[in-house]
């Protein structure tokens, strides 16, 4: 492990890994293989998710949203994940001085909005200003909690051999609009961060009750590190066929003319699953039948062999999907 943080220790790849092996699980108690986004807490009278994160996204506003909304809905996601009905929000923000304030009012009332109209509220809050230069223009730290249904328990652990892999929508969206924007290249379609939440959506899938063995919201990484953290946590392969993975044609020419691969970019509007494969059809039905899930698909499965991710090609080559080493696009979320 190298010795000074870099820039890579953020991007949610194999340095982020490391650093929360190495540095916070011998500390604080972590098992590697009990890690998901929430952590699930025994209560006498229920089971309860909770979650906290940090977005220090630069630029602060992006086609789709901005990182008020970013921040509100990351945590919604994180907390769906674990199968949970988001009951309320808590938001820490650390404020640079010099900070136009109209722009912070733009911010936290997209927040409040969203609020509203997911009907999760932001109950809790607190506000640090700090020296210029200390922080890039504005920071927010968000809290959730929710509640887990019975019967129901999305983790890595419970992936098993013959799984499928489904994504709820188009990736590399939210990756591809931020590297665009920082590159300067005109985005003249419809391309824009994904940035939603997803706690309706994963809600459909209640019914299959245990048949859906684990969820994640795909962010830093993309989809490739969600897979590769699932392949080393459950001990199985995954095979991802790259002729099924949803992508819309300007993601797919960009990331062509950029070198960048959509499987790795961050999104955070999209889903992904690991159901089982009787099930899988009943999963993506219902998934299709959310306005978020409409470009739903089958991605891959989970095969009985040793911990590796291997990406089928287009051209029937295979090759390993390994977990991304250094930082694609930092400050993402």
């Amino acid at each position: 492990m190298v010795e000074r943080i870099q820039l890579a220790h953020g991007s949610g790849g194999k340095l982020t890994a490391d650093l929360i092996r190495e540095v916070f699980y011998p500390s604080l108690g972590g098992v590697e293989k009990f890690a998901n986004d929430s952590a699930v807490i025994n209560l006498p009278a229920c089971r309860i998710a909770l979650t906290i994160d940090s977005f220090v996204i630069n630029p602060i506003f992006f086609p789709g949203g901005n990182i008020g909304k970013l921040a509100f809905c990351g945590t919604v996601n994180d907390l769906a994940a674990a199968g949970a009905i988001p009951i309320a929000l808590s938001a820490s923000f650390i404020l640079e001085e010099g900070l136009d304030i109209s722009k912070l009012r733009l911010i936290v009332k997209s927040m409040g909005e969203i609020s509203q109209k997911t009907g999760i509220t932001v109950v809790a809050g607190d506000t640090k200003v700090v020296d210029k230069g200390s922080v890039d223009k504005l920071f927010i730290t968000t809290a959730g909690i929710g509640i887990i249904p019975g019967g129901i328990n999305y983790h890595p652990q419970n992936i098993q051999p013959g799984d499928h892999i489904i994504v709820s929508g188009t990736i590399g969206d939210h990756g591809y609009c931020l590297t665009a924007l920082r590159a300067g290249i005109e985005i003249k379609s419809s391309i824009k961060s994904d940035c939603q939440p997803l706690h309706e959506l994963v809600a459909l899938l209640k019914p299959l009750g245990c048949a859906v063995h684990a969820a994640r919201d795909a962010t830093r990484g993309g989809v490739g590190m969600v897979l590769n953290e699932w392949s080393r946590q459950s001990g199985r392969g995954i095979v991802v066929y790259e002729k099924d993975l949803p992508i819309k044609d300007q993601v797919k020419g960009g990331c062509a003319m950029l070198g960048l691969e959509p499987i790795y970019l961050a999104n955070e509007g999209k889903m992904v699953f690991a159901v089982d494969q009787r099930r899988s059809a009943d999963a993506l039905s219902l998934i299709k039948t959310h306005k978020m899930g409409r470009n739903a698909a089958v991605i891959g499965e989970v095969v009985d062999t040793k911990a590796q991710v291997v990406m089928e090609t287009e051209w029937g080559t295979k090759r390993l999907l390994t977990a991304p080493h250094g930082e694609i696009l930092p400050r993402v979320c």
